[in-house]
């Protein structure tokens, strides 16, 4: 199976203002004509894997995304951005705009739509962002007990100076989407690509899917 994902244009759109319930299915246009990536994948096995899905779509702006998981029960603890948000429910964008610079972001957010933005070539010596850059815009949907969403836009100028990134179609990038909950009751590690490392580890640029920024 192929794990490619193609971020495609997304018209006249930003980040999607999210608030109350979310429903899946009423989507509204052109977020529902991108494509949907399902993140099934438990490389490290475990008995709870919640419904999750990813869109993610660009313009001049930048990158967009939205992503939604169906959840009874969630965690959402951490309330200052930068903090460990990987210990709550929480969705996970990985993305390196420009693979010959080895520079990646990790986006890590929780339902309360707070924020672990990190930037860095590896695990280690990231530059983690207590502030969130100009126009990245968080929203994210209520919980009660079924799907919780949250959406976003990650700038055009934020991953031209600290990615050294072009926001252009036919960009080839590298990147995954992830879901986690290191302190939930039902601990978890479900992606959309998967690969096999001795432990969970989202860490791994050079395990990253091929995404592609396409026309519409």
């Amino acid at each position: 199976m192929s794990y490619e994902y193609n971020i495609r244009y997304l018209k006249g759109a930003a980040a999607l203002p999210l608030s109350g319930a979310f429903d899946p299915t009423e989507i509204p246009e052109p977020w529902k004509s991108l494509d949907e990536a399902v993140l099934d994948q438990m490389p490290w096995g475990g008995d709870y894997k919640p419904d999750t899905r990813a869109r993610a779509g660009w313009n001049e702006q930048g990158i967009h995304v939205l992503m939604y998981s169906n959840e009874p029960q969630i965690r959402a603890e951490v309330l200052v951005h930068g903090g460990p948000v990987c210990t709550d429910s929480c969705v996970e964008f990985f993305l390196m705009p420009n693979p010959d610079s080895g520079l990646y972001l990790n986006c890590e957010v929780n339902p309360q739509g707070i924020v672990h933005l990190g930037v860095g070539d590896g695990r280690y010596g990231r530059l983690v962002m207590s502030v969130l850059p100009e126009g990245m815009n968080v929203t994210h949907s209520d919980h009660s007990g079924g799907w919780w969403a949250v959406s976003y836009t990650l700038p055009a100028d934020f991953i031209r100076s600290k990615l050294d990134g072009n926001i252009q179609i036919n960009q080839a990038m590298r990147g995954n989407f992830y879901k986690c909950g290191d302190k939930t009751a039902h601990p978890h590690y479900v992606m959309f690509k998967p690969y096999d490392t001795e432990k969970p580890d989202y860490h791994r640029p050079e395990l990253f899917a091929p995404m592609t920024l396409t026309g519409v």
